[in-house]
């Protein structure tokens, strides 16, 4: 104990630890991968079916070179993926702490109280995200293989997906591109991080039914924003108040780089605090 209690970080022990989560949770881990494959599948076939049925061939391939018609879905339905399942994983970040037998095993593990909090955040954030990527490619191409036997003669214009897509300038009868510019990428990633990391800090607050909680809260806190600045709005319009804000000159790229700097900055933040937070539920559980 000595050892682990001196330490805060020790790769061969972080190693170990992987491979007992690996181990204890596969099972699990493999049900969710299969369930993420498996909604994203459904979604793109049930697309596809809609857009391919009745299509005429040869009108359909004339106008869908190098391009197929599903993109434009394809490509947005990414992000209501990465939101959904990206802020559900991070709300089960300390899931193994929301009972008695949980709390007990985690506390026995030979590992500092970081190790342990970095492994369940790595998997929910950054894992999550790799596997997000690989199911989502895999789901698409499905698609492709699927609707290329079912409808031999539009195989042509039936391709996969580029995520590369997914920022560009959209032209009439070209690729669809979600984004115009690379700082709407950015602002929306950083959105989501910034989410993602409130998520893990609610789990570290409330391990048991910890989305439901959490997105409570968001909720009412996001409430009570649009009240208080609709209100604030109004107040200032009736008395003809006029206000300058100091970023009427800044350009638009610039005040969402900012907005994303801010959200990343907050973001870190949040982890630190859900870190601290269940270092301190761990002594709290010691004692």
């Amino acid at each position: 104990m000595k050892m682990i209690k001196d330490t805060f970080f020790s790769m061969p022990r972080f190693v170990n630890l992987c491979r007992k989560k690996v181990v204890e949770n596969w099972k699990s881990n493999v049900l969710r991968i299969v369930l993420i494959y498996g909604v994203m599948t459904i979604v793109f076939l049930w697309n596809g079916y809609l857009e391919y049925r009745h299509s005429d061939s040869q009108y359909y391939l004339i106008n869908h070179v190098d391009y197929d018609a599903v993109w434009r879905f394809v490509l947005m339905s990414f992000f209501f993926f990465l939101f959904g399942f990206g802020w559900l994983s991070a709300s089960f970040t300390m899931e193994n702490m929301k009972n008695r037998t949980g709390r007990i095993a985690t506390l026995m593990t030979p590992a500092t109280p970081f190790e342990k909090y970095f492994l369940n955040w790595l998997v929910s954030t950054i894992i999550l995200l790799i596997v997000l990527l690989i199911a989502f490619k895999l789901a698409d191409y499905t698609r492709v293989l699927i609707y290329s036997l079912i409808y031999p003669d539009l195989a042509e214009a039936i391709l996969p997906v580029n995520l590369n897509d997914m920022v560009g300038v959209n032209v009439l009868g070209h690729h669809f591109h979600v984004f115009s510019n690379m700082y709407q990428l950015r602002f929306t990633l950083s959105l989501y991080w910034f989410v993602q990391s409130l998520f893990v800090l609610g789990s570290s607050v409330w391990p048991k039914n910890s989305f439901i909680k959490t997105f409570a809260v968001i909720a009412i806190i996001v409430l009570i924003y649009m009240v208080v600045g609709t209100s604030l709005v109004s107040v200032l319009f009736e008395k003809g108040v006029l206000y300058r804000s100091p970023f009427d000159d800044f350009s638009q790229e610039k005040i969402f780089n900012l907005i994303s700097a801010v959200l990343i900055f907050f973001t870190l933040l949040n982890w630190i605090l859900s870190y601290f937070r269940f270092k301190e539920s761990e002594v709290i559980q010691r004692m």
